[in-house]
């Protein structure tokens, strides 16, 4: 698919089939995920996995995100939640108010790089299908996935209020050190803050020590003496069949 330069601003400079560089400006936009966002969802899953190492473990399916994302009859925020992270070399249109849920969608437009040069080889296998309806368009006018958060509620006996547990917060590779981490990040926290929560958790790997640093200058209370514990797959029906 050739783009046609009629249609795209200068700083959007098409090079080659699936691949385009982004120039000088770029705008975001974090909103809820819809049905429609599932084939990028797995996709953005699916890349993090590898970027773990936890592809063996793997066993996420677009069915079982659907299952989980969008069957529940509770409110976003109140159940496991997706966030998507859309760019564009176009400004986004502003949303004042949500209509149907509790989540303004967070829009910020032309971030200005002076030596912005993104090379996007997956640009068309990630355009957005959203239309900003919730309705399929799959012509989307040159807005693309870029990153995705999961979030659900969590429970800790020893504080006050509930929170919200960051599950998964993941950037594609190529629009990486642009700040859109943090906005993903800041986002979470606000509409936790927004819900009269207390607290934000999540897990960072502890071979990650820049992304640690980058938590701890945040003001986060790194805790290392705790490791996560996990009982699934034949473990867990084994264990839970046993009586004694």
């Amino acid at each position: 698919m050739e783009y046609s330069t009629s249609s795209l601003i200068n700083s959007f400079q098409p090079k080659e089939k699936h691949t385009t560089l982004f120039n000088h400006q770029i705008s975001a936009r974090i909103r809820l995920a819809t049905e429609l966002d599932i084939p990028n969802l797995h996709k953005l899953v699916t890349q993090m996995a590898e970027y773990h190492g936890l592809s063996q473990i793997f066993t996420t399916t677009e069915t079982s995100l659907y299952n989980n994302l969008f069957k529940s009859p509770n409110p976003p925020f109140h159940s496991p939640t997706a966030l998507i992270l859309e760019i564009s070399p176009n400004p986004f249109p502003q949303t004042n108010h949500s209509t149907t849920t509790n989540f303004v969608p967070i829009i910020k437009n032309n971030y200005n790089f002076d030596n912005l040069e993104i090379l996007d080889h997956e640009l068309e296998t990630y355009r957005s299908k959203f239309n900003g309806h919730g309705h399929d368009n799959s012509n989307n006018c040159n807005v693309y996935v870029a990153g995705h958060v999961l979030v659900y509620p969590s429970y800790n006996g020893f504080f006050e209020k509930p929170g919200l547990f960051l599950d998964q917060m993941f950037v594609r590779k190529c629009y990486r050190g642009m700040k859109f981490g943090k906005l993903l990040f800041s986002v979470v926290a606000m509409q936790a803050e927004k819900m009269g929560m207390g607290m934000v958790d999540w897990l960072v790997a502890d071979w990650n020590e820049e992304t640690i640093n980058f938590y701890e200058k945040m003001g986060a209370h790194y805790i290392p003496e705790y490791r996560l514990c996990k009982l699934y797959g034949d473990q867990l029906q084994a264990f839970g069949r046993k009586s004694d």
